[in-house]
């Protein structure tokens, strides 16, 4: 029991500062910069879902996980990381409902006689008419595709359809509305069905949709919904582009139609802070009573005396291109750049639209060759479709870099992977006519090749060879094999890794013939 309070006393006074911290510190810094002064106008998306995740994660990495060294398993490693992980799924339902609170409960309900006085005011969330037309003979439809889960093994269809909202009669469309009506509607299917199936399916759910639209109640609802710039905000503006024939500007007001009362509009958002905090704080609670206390451990950090090593300190330095990783880093440093750089243009990290990949550098046949867009090839090695495929495919690049560059040298390791790179992209371009291709997997495995021709030349220690055959081995057949299943690059992953073997055979041909 004593050990158990030792526990408490060392880390939940922290836990509890890192929790009402980040709710309270993150409701004020986007109630005083987003909704009161709107100085700050990024997506929702970011508010709601992207900054309630990577804050807390920030905040236990460099507060609560130094006073997780009290704690002692077999495996300290792996059991101090468990814990940073289950603070971090207590805080974030918790910070995620509370932002959604913030949202709803702080938006204000304008009451007006017609549309046209919306730009007369100053900007609020929800609004009333008291009249109003819609002119549904001059719609517009968009229907976003999107790929969701760890693997793509989902597909969503997402079909926005827009009509203009007059003043009080259709007969006033005389130019271009800027007041529209929207409606969304969603499904989501398996992303292993055939493209047949995937097309019957999706044209059966557009008929639906369509003939929901027909029968819409426009008139039967309580009050509007002002769509906020969003992934949804974004569609709506391509569904009117559908209708007027022209690009459109975020001048446009999107109105959704809310059929629940604006009182109900928190639902039961405020009870469930409190609630999913006080779930994640007894899970908390509960899950230490399992590991050992160290008093030596604890003096030390009373002491400031840190550990010789550090494995969030080791990540951060090689960030730094130096040593025998000069150029993984580099090339690790390139790729969240361009992850980074696409996440403040407003793209949904989770999971990024074929439209999206294409304007950034994505490789497809019909654009690389059929429009001479040979750069291609080679940008859309550094672009990844969501967070989960840059995770996975830095994790890959870094255990092969770590075994390669030191072997190859930083000359010889940046050419194999920008001609692996290149050979992958070549690869899918000519075996898929129409598919998107993007990810630095192709590149790694033209790594993993060149671990096969190193073991061939013999250029790794004797004892380590049967264990990095084996390894890479294994590593090449698991992703190849999970390929055929869909929605991965296989051409990519063969093309690298065959070309990854050849290019080190040559490099250390040229080597010996002295040309290089």
């Amino acid at each position: 029991m004593n050990t158990y309070l030792a526990k408490l006393k060392h880390i939940v006074p922290c836990f509890l500062i890192i929790s009402i911290g980040n709710v309270i510190g993150l409701g004020l810094f986007r109630w005083l910069l987003s909704i009161q002064f709107q100085i700050i106008n990024i997506n929702e998306e970011v508010w709601d879902f992207i900054i309630p995740i990577a804050l807390p994660l920030i905040t236990i990495l460099i507060w609560l996980r130094p006073r997780f060294r009290i704690l002692t398993f077999k495996d300290n490693s792996n059991g101090r990381f468990g814990f940073q992980l289950i603070s971090l799924f207590a805080l974030i339902p918790v910070m995620i409902i509370s932002q959604a609170y913030l949202s709803s409960a702080t938006g204000k309900l304008v009451h007006l006689f017609s549309v046209d006085q919306i730009n007369s005011i100053d900007k609020a969330r929800y609004y009333k008419l008291d009249k109003f037309a819609v002119a549904t003979h001059f719609g517009g439809a968009y229907t976003d595709f999107r790929t969701s889960g760890k693997y793509n093994q989902h597909l969503n269809f997402d079909i926005y359809f827009v009509t203009p909202i007059l003043l009080d009669s259709v007969k006033q469309l005389q130019s271009i509305p800027q007041f529209w009506y929207g409606v969304k509607f969603t499904k989501e299917i398996s992303n292993r069905k055939s493209a047949k199936e995937k097309e019957e399916i999706y044209n059966a759910f557009y008929e639906e949709s369509l003939s929901k639209m027909i029968r819409f109640p426009f008139y039967y609802l309580d009050h509007f919904d002002r769509t906020p710039k969003s992934n949804d905000f974004k569609n709506y503006l391509r569904a009117i582009e559908s209708s007027i024939k022209q690009n459109a500007s975020s001048d446009f007001i999107i109105l959704e139609p809310v059929f629940g009362k604006y009182e109900d509009r928190n639902g039961n958002k405020l009870p469930w802070i409190f609630g999913s905090f006080a779930i994640g704080l007894i899970i908390f609670l509960f899950a230490l009573i399992w590991p050992n206390y160290s008093e030596n451990e604890r003096v030390k950090f009373l002491k400031g005396i840190k550990p010789k090593k550090d494995e969030l300190l080791d990540i951060i330095q090689y960030l730094v291109p130096k040593g025998t990783h000069f150029i993984s880093t580099i090339i690790v440093d390139l790729n969240i750049l361009v992850f980074i750089l696409m996440f403040f243009s407003g793209i949904n990290i989770f999971s990024i639209k074929t439209r999206e990949l294409l304007e950034w550098g994505a490789n497809r046949r019909y654009n690389t060759i059929g429009e001479n867009e040979w750069w291609r090839l080679f940008t859309n090695i550094f672009l990844h479709n969501g967070i989960i495929h840059l995770v996975m495919n830095i994790s890959g690049l870094v255990i092969a870099a770590f075994l390669i560059e030191p072997v190859l040298g930083r000359k010889k390791y940046f050419a194999l992977y920008v001609l692996s790179g290149l050979c992958a992209s070549i690869s899918s371009v000519l075996w898929y006519p129409n598919a998107i291709s993007v990810g630095a997997s192709g590149a790694i495995f033209g790594l993993y090749g060149s671990i096969f021709a190193l073991l061939l030349l013999k250029k790794f220690n004797s004892t380590d060879k049967d264990f990095l055959l084996t390894s890479t081995a294994i590593y090449v057949i698991i992703n190849l094999l999970w390929g055929l299943i869909g929605g991965i690059d296989n051409a990519a992953h063969i093309g690298g890794l065959i070309s990854g073997f050849l290019v080190t055979l040559l490099l250390y041909e040229l080597e010996e013939d002295n040309v290089i």
